[in-house]
Formats: C-alpha cells, sequence, structure tokens
C-alpha cells in the first residue's frame, strides 16, 4: 500500500532484506581475509595485494585473528547495514502512523514524512488539545499554577513534529493565546510568602519552549504561533531608525519599515568558498553599531565560529547560538521574517546577497537584557525614545563595547585601555578588537570622510606602515580607516579584546 508515493510494503521488505545481508557480512570478510592469506602463501609470503582497502582485511602486518577486527569493508558492513534497516524500519513505522492519521481526517504536511521518530499517535495529540482546553477558568489553588504548566509544556515537548504540527493546527487560537498569558504572568498574590504560590514560567524556560515549537511545525502554523505569543517576534516599533525614518548616524532611509521573508539565502559562499566573512556584513538602519562591530571582528577572526552558530529549519526558521544575561549557552529559534522597507531592501544587519548577519542581530535583539534606557542619541527623556525595553531592536540601539560580546562568545570582553600599543599587542595575539569614538568631531582629518562618526564602534581590521586599520560595521560603502597612533589616541577609546571559545 502506497501513502504520498511511498510504498509502505517495500520499504518493510527493504529493512528485512538489508537486515539479513548485515548478518553475511562477517563471513564474507572472513572467506575474502583467508583468500588473501593463500594467495600471499602462494607467493612466498610476499603480500598479495598492496590496496589499502584490501590490506586491512589481513589486519596489521597482515596478521589476521584478534588483529583484524571488522573495522574495515566488507565486515564493517554489517552494523551499516543494520543500522540503516533499523532507520528504514522507523521511518516505515512513522509513515504508517501518519497514514492512519490522514485517514481520520488530519492534513500532514509532506516535509514532515519520513522522518527518523516514533509514528504519530492521535490520542497524544488530543490529549494535549484537552490539556491546554482545560486552563480555561482552572483554580490553581494556593500553590499558583507553575507545576501545572510545567506539565502542559512537557507534554508539548515531548510531541512528535508531526503531532505538535498537527496540534498547532488544530488548537483554537484562543486556547493558545490563554497559554500564553498564563505562561508569561509571573505576578505572585499577596498570599505569596505564606503560600509558596508560584505563578507563569520564567523567560529562559518560556523561551526555550517556544523555540521547540517554532523550530518544529510547518510553516502554514508560524503565524499562528507568532500571533499567539508575539513576545518571539523582537519589535521594531521604538527604534530610533522606526521614529525618525533613518539610521540616526549616517541618514540612510528606514521609510516604510515592516516584516517581510528575504529570498537570499541564509549563507552565499563567496569565490573563496567560505560562508561568512567579514567583508560581507553591513550593520543597517538600527543604532546597534556596538553589537554588529563585535560580530564582525569575530567573523574575521574566527568565521568557522560564527558559521556554527546557525541552523537553518527545513520550516524556515533559524537556530542562533547566544549566550544569555547570565552566561548560559542556549539556542533561540527566530522565524525567517526580518525588517524591510516598502521596496522590500533589507533594514536590519544584513550580508552580501545573503541573511546570516540580519538572524544572529535579531536573536540578540530578542535576547539582550541589560538595557536601561538613556542613551546618548539626543532624544533623552523623551518617553518615545528614552525607555529601558527588552526583548525588541529598540532595546539593542545604543549601548557600550563591553556589552555584546558575552552574547556571543560566552567571555566577558576585556578591556585594553586606551593605548595604542595595548590595542596592538592584543590584536597581533590573535584576538579580535574593537574600540570606540567618543563625542569629539573637531578637526576630523578630511581623508576619513563621511567613515567617521562620533558615538561609534569599529573593529580592528589590522595595521599597516605604523597606523591601525579600522573597519567600519556600516559595511564597505564606507572605507576602513587609517589611523596613527597620535589620532587613534585622541579619537578612540574604550578598545576591548575578545576571546572566541576554542
Amino acid at each position: 500500500m502506497t501513502f504520498r508515493g511511498f510504498d509502505i510494503e517495500r520499504l518493510g521488505q527493504l529493512s528485512t532484506h538489508l537486515s539479513e545481508l548485515s548478518g553475511g557480512a562477517h563471513d564474507l570478510h572472513r572467506e575474502l581475509r583467508e583468500v588473501l592469506r593463500e594467495a600471499g602463501e602462494h607467493l612466498d609470503n610476499e603480500p598479495a595485494t598492496r590496496d589499502p582497502a584490501l590490506s586491512s582485511v589481513l589486519g596489521w602486518g597482515g596478521i589476521g585473528g584478534l588483529f583484524s577486527a571488522y573495522v574495515s569493508l566488507p565486515g564493517s558492513l554489517a552494523g551499516s547495514l543494520e543500522r540503516t534497516a533499523g532507520e528504514i524500519d522507523r521511518r516505515r513505522e512513522q509513515i504508517d502512523g501518519c497514514r492512519d492519521l490522514a485517514d481520520a481526517g488530519y492534513r500532514i504536511p509532506d516535509r514532515l514524512l519520513f522522518a527518523d521518530e516514533d509514528p504519530p499517535n492521535a490520542e497524544d495529540i488530543e490529549e494535549a488539545l484537552t490539556a491546554l482546553e482545560g486552563l480555561d477558568g482552572q483554580d490553581f489553588g494556593s500553590n499558583g499554577n507553575r507545576d501545572e504548566l510545567e506539565r502542559i509544556m512537557s507534554q508539548l515537548d515531548g510531541l512528535t513534529a508531526v503531532e505538535l504540527d498537527l496540534f498547532v493546527a488544530k488548537v483554537p487560537p484562543a486556547d493558545l493565546e490563554r497559554y500564553n498569558d498564563l505562561l508569561t504572568d509571573e505576578e505572585t498574590g499577596f498570599w505569596s510568602l505564606i503560600t509558596r504560590e508560584q505563578n507563569g514560567i520564567p523567560e529562559d524556560q518560556r523561551r526555550d519552549h517556544l523555540s521547540g515549537l517554532l523550530a518544529a511545525v510547518d510553516k502554514r502554523n508560524l503565524d499562528k504561533l507568532v500571533n499567539a505569543f508575539p513576545w518571539v517576534q523582537p519589535d521594531f516599533t521604538s527604534t530610533d531608525a522606526y521614529l525618525m525614518g533613518e539610521n540616526s548616524q549616517n541618514g540612510e532611509s528606514a521609510n516604510g519599515m515592516r516584516w517581510g521573508v528575504p529570498t537570499d539565502p541564509l549563507f552565499a559562499p563567496d569565490g573563496t568558498g567560505a560562508f561568512v566573512s567579514a567583508a560581507d556584513i553591513s550593520q543597517g538602519r538600527f543604532g546597534d553599531c556596538w553589537y554588529i562591530a563585535s560580530l564582525t571582528a569575530i567573523t574575521q577572526t574566527d568565521p568557522q565560529f560564527i558559521q556554527d552558530g546557525l541552523r537553518q529549519n527545513p520550516n524556515g526558521t533559524v537556530d542562533v547560538r547566544i549566550w544569555d544575561e547570565h552566561g548560559n549557552l542556549r539556542w533561540v529559534t527566530v522565524t525567517p521574517e526580518l525588517p524591510m522597507d516598502e521596496n522590500g531592501n533589507p533594514m536590519s544587519a544584513y550580508g552580501n546577497g545573503e541573511t546570516w548577519p540580519a538572524y544572529y542581530e535579531k536573536a540578540f535583539a530578542l535576547m539582550y537584557g541589560e538595557d536601561q534606557g538613556g542613551a546618548p542619541d539626543g532624544y533623552q527623556d523623551d518617553p518615545a525614545f528614552d525607555r529601558a525595553e527588552r526583548g525588541t531592536y529598540g532595546a539593542i540601539e545604543w549601548d557600550f563595547t563591553e556589552q555584546a560580546p558575552p552574547y556571543l562568545t560566552g567571555n566577558e570582553s576585556e578591556s585594553i585601555g586606551d593605548g595604542f600599543s595595548d590595542m596592538r599587542d592584543a590584536f597581533n595575539s590573535g584576538q579580535p578588537v574593537i574600540v570606540a569614538t567618543g563625542t569629539d568631531g573637531d578637526d576630523i582629518p578630511e581623508e576619513w570622510g563621511n567613515s567617521f562618526s562620533t558615538r561609534h564602534v569599529y573593529y580592528v581590521k589590522g595595521f599597516e606602515d605604523g597606523k591601525v586599520i579600522l573597519g567600519n560595521p556600516w559595511g564597505d560603502r564606507y572605507p576602513p580607516l587609517e589611523v596613527t597612533e597620535e589620532q587613534y589616541e585622541r579619537y578612540f577609546n574604550s578598545a576591548q579584546a575578545l576571546t572566541v571559545p576554542k
């Protein structure tokens, strides 16, 4: 019987056949070894073959027995064939379960078929739906609702990808919204000190929970989750860029900012085959040079580390590696939408025909937990601009050089003072280095042009003829600054040396 192009019966036959073949691999290995050994004896004990693959059948130094374990072909096929047979069998059972659900009226997305997971169970889906519905009007008693919410979280986290997607497709939006209200409401009652009342779920736990949901469901259900749990999407309407219609430092337009799904890929390897490059990064319209400069400096030093911090899921969501404000390593899942202008051009950080910097920035906007407001952007005390935020792009505009590195590396950065030689020594030791400018904009060297800005952060690209070359996170349209020691010590400060995990 077939289902969506899969012949379930023949898949079972293939699994059985591979399992049977695996049992003969050891016999074939022994027989081949005997042939090679006998041939060697007829050749006055010279090797019958010098082919590495065949020589390995004889074991070390051509000695059989103990030293000829089945670590090479054909003996090693025994394990490989058995593992493959087991995987096919699990996937066959998963398809069989999907077919049963489809017969019961469930809509199964094609991309979730043939997954190496347990077969879906309609009973598990219905139990999860009932549990969420049961939150309506429930009296949680004097000990709060946290234990009940933790039970439901565990129940949802235990669903397979197919079960979870079908659950999200079927659950009423009102039930999801009520679940969100309870998850995010950590308020405790007057008697909490006596009753030990605990409500809601701490932010780190609920974000991990939603990351799992976002990564697993089919893309047709992403909007339903975002609508029910709006905190998984960082708002941009409190940014200087949105409120002013431009980047507040370089004046680049940000009119018509909206959400949109980019058409560019996550990575676009350059001519050298590199997937990520510091030269690709452009800051975009938000005032987060202090973060983008750190991201660029690390990319220049260890591009593989940055590349390894991203995983794209089949539904378009992206898992991003980040350390939280307490130093805990996390993977946060962000949706594919990015801030764009009315013509579909990127407004957030971006790459050269690739999107990976934007998703790093988006995850940082969700996770940054140390914004205190009071940004020196000329709008102090204006409540539209000047307020402490969390989980928004506004939270990551305007902050200090030492704030971003721990979120990217898990390590505090090292303040190396304002001296030229200390900055050079740190860079020459292999560390990424970032530096800031102050408010002194007088007598700026003419050759720096519009690449220089006050209250900005740069990254060290290298040294040439005794000058430091500083890269601008605004991108390659702004040439690097060539800075003498005297100029550096006048215009630059707050240098930080970053430590990338090995």
